[in-house]
């Protein structure tokens, strides 16, 4: 498991971090996750995998000093195969339990295509909701949601994709920041991913953006390596 950090828009501390699966191979190198997440989809490997992320996310919370790390969160994403699985409120809610992790801690990642099942969704939402887990839309840009389907699902924040968040800084219009605007006049968040430069930052920042992600912050991380960098910081 690697943390990418999520940082104040304002403050530039870090008060989140994602939590992201990582594999290597038989030598040591990284595997993208453009091909084993897709693999691990198709084979239905993809709900052992979402749960070891959130078990060792718990694992996590339960050893560290969140506060001396600044964290506030952690987001965990949550794939559409999993959502399949009727009993995942309970399931997610024993983790938690094991690890004696309060559930506000957990911020689970929704992609804007999980939520074209409108109803499955809903009704796994609601279950995980009533366990006091929080939600994140991510990859906003990529699908068709608008603030109408939006409004009827209890997210907390929304993440806008990389490539939204590139096109608006290659060509300023008025468009990501009436939507931004939208969003926050519904008491909404907001991150901006692949922020890959201070102009980058203060551009999101200026429209309305909460929250920053991108490696001109801090690539993703080895969980000792994230430790050993932020509490540094935070000391």
């Amino acid at each position: 498991m690697f943390f990418q950090p999520l940082v104040n828009s304002r403050t530039y501390r870090v008060e989140g971090a994602e939590a992201l699966a990582r594999i290597r191979d038989g030598e040591g190198r990284l595997v993208s996750p453009a091909l084993f997440i897709p693999a691990a989809e198709k084979s239905g490997h993809i709900i052992e995998l979402g749960e070891q992320v959130l078990r060792k996310t718990c694992e996590f919370a339960a050893t560290y000093d969140m506060d001396a790390l600044g964290l506030k969160w952690i987001n965990v994403n949550l794939s559409p195969i999993q959502c399949m699985q009727r009993d995942l409120g309970h399931k997610f809610a024993r983790i938690l339990d094991e690890y004696s992790v309060a559930p506000g801690l957990i911020h689970l990642e929704v992609t804007e295509q999980t939520i074209a099942d409108f109803a499955l969704l809903r009704h796994q939402i609601s279950a995980l909701e009533s366990q006091g887990f929080s939600f994140v839309l991510d990859d906003y840009g990529t699908g068709y949601s608008n603030l109408t389907r939006v409004k009827h699902y209890p997210f907390t924040t929304i993440k806008l994709d990389m490539e939204v968040v590139w096109d608006y800084y290659r060509e300023r219009d008025n468009l990501l920041p009436s939507i931004v605007q939208g969003f926050r006049s519904l008491g909404l968040s907001i991150t901006a991913e692949g922020i890959e430069t201070e102009e980058m930052a203060q551009a999101l920042a200026e429209i309305g953006s909460d929250y920053l992600q991108g490696y001109h912050f801090s690539k993703p991380l080895p969980v000792d390596e994230f430790v050993r960098t932020y509490q540094r910081k935070k000391g």
